[in-house]
């Protein structure tokens, strides 16, 4: 009788080579707290706020975007919303620079003179290195993220 091959050791080295590589996939993982953060102040100026002031990804680094939030000044209408779309371009992700996410911005404040809107949204999107993007019509846009390494 074979004692090297019984159901409880081909149990036990099963176990032992699943938890081997549970271990192995969360050691890759990425944490998010340890990463650099991103932000689109560029030399204290906002980007990302027309076409001609796009952000644009660091070389080497993928964009994880995690929240997005602006206003948009417009003048007065009975509108109470208006959209903001927000324009990649993105080649890896076959995006050429039309409008890809939209957002509802909600009308806050009418001074007779400008209406302001707001808006404000998580969002889970990853842009690759060199990648752009701008919202459109917006007077501010904060985004916000992390970097990580691209492979």
């Amino acid at each position: 009788m074979d004692t090297n091959n019984t159901p409880l050791r081909r149990a036990f080295w099963t176990f032992f080579v699943l938890l081997l590589i549970t271990f192995s996939i969360s050691c890759n993982a990425v944490n998010p707290e340890k990463q650099p953060v991103f932000s689109n102040i560029v030399g204290g100026l906002l980007c990302g706020t027309t076409s001609d002031n796009q952000c644009t990804v660091p070389a080497g680094k993928r964009l994880i975007i995690e929240y997005v939030s602006g206003y948009v000044f417009q003048p007065p209408s009975a509108s109470e919303t208006i959209s903001v779309a927000m324009a990649i371009t993105d080649p890896q992700l076959g995006l050429n620079g039309n409008s890809f996410h939209h957002f509802v911005a909600t009308k806050t404040n009418a001074t007779g003179t400008t209406d302001v809107f707001v808006f404000s949204a998580p969002l889970r999107m990853m842009l690759h290195p060199q990648a752009t993007f701008y919202f459109s019509s917006v007077a501010a846009v904060a985004v916000s993220g992390y970097l990580v390494d691209s492979e």
